[in-house]
């Protein structure tokens, strides 16, 4: 066949590329580019066939597939195997204590080409899966503990680290937790790498510090003014772009706390002088997805 540019189109990757150029005809140099993209894109994720969570079939870019959303732990059956994009959040950390630093987000993690991943990664490779039955746990969040860590296959998103203070310093997760007041273990933990970011250390005493975040790092007090959410990311995965991820905000002072939103890996928010009660970070998620 003969392109516009004069010359042969031919050294294609296999019989099924040659197939869909033949059937068009005459094509420019972009139209064969994007046609050699979307049949090596298609034979990656296509023949997948599987069962489990809420499912729903999507159009993103021009592109259908089938989504797997699970908002609590389950089984995704597969009875023909192949590869899937992924995105997998951890519970987020909790507060608690009288005065406590923010939650910190749980670990993020996402396959989707174009997105990414926390802690300033880049997104993952795609999964490959067999024709078994996976275990999907999604995580729970804690009053005034880490968040529980969420799993698919071989992907793991750590629990967010919880907020120091009164209750004991901040913790380490796939966000860290935020530090509490200058006087009271003020110190911000550490995130995982790839997964999520540092929470803040305060450098007041008259309010607490905020959690790290999915896409940055806690933000530091500022006199009686918490410190902002470390921030979260988003992912079109279900076909609409929605932020998770995000860490908790650190407490102003005579400010209470509050839990983490379900389903969002989200850090829950720090509290000053406004009584002891414990918080939990948002629940996690697990979406997978696939080329119908």
């Amino acid at each position: 066949m003969i392109g516009f540019n004069g010359g042969l189109i031919g050294g294609l990757a296999d019989a099924r590329e040659t197939t869909l150029l033949s059937a068009k005809g005459v094509w420019t140099l972009a139209e064969q580019r994007n046609a050699k993209l979307a049949s090596l894109w298609s034979v990656v994720l296509t023949g997948v066939a599987a069962t489990g969570g809420t499912v729903t079939d999507i159009t993103d870019g021009g592109v259908s597939y089938r989504v797997h959303t699970f908002t609590s732990s389950g089984s995704f059956v597969v009875t023909a195997g192949g590869s899937v994009q992924y995105l997998v959040i951890g519970a987020g950390g909790g507060s608690g204590g009288e005065y406590s630093g923010a939650g910190g987000a749980g670990g993020y993690r996402c396959s989707v080409p174009g997105e990414s991943s926390g802690g300033g990664a880049s997104a993952e490779s795609t999964l490959t899966v067999s024709a078994t039955t996976y275990s999907i746990t999604v995580g729970a969040g804690s009053a005034g503990a880490n968040g529980s860590d969420s799993v698919f296959h071989t992907i793991t998103a750590v629990g967010g680290g919880k907020g120091g203070g009164s209750n004991g310093a901040a913790a380490t997760g796939g966000s860290g937790g935020g530090g509490g007041p200058s006087s009271i273990l003020p110190t911000g933990a550490s995130g995982t790498a790839n997964q999520g970011f540092a929470g803040a250390t305060s450098n007041s005493n008259g309010a607490t510090s905020g959690g790290g975040g999915a896409g940055g790092i806690g933000g530091v007090t500022a006199a009686i003014v918490g410190g902002a959410s470390g921030i979260g990311l988003s992912s079109s995965i279900n076909g609409t772009a929605t932020t998770r991820g995000v860490g908790g905000k650190g407490a102003d002072q005579n400010e209470g706390g509050a839990a983490g939103t379900a389903n969002t890996g989200n850090g829950a928010r720090g509290s000053y002088g406004n009584g002891s009660g414990n918080y939990a970070g948002g629940s996690g998620i697990v979406v997978i997805r696939y080329l119908l």
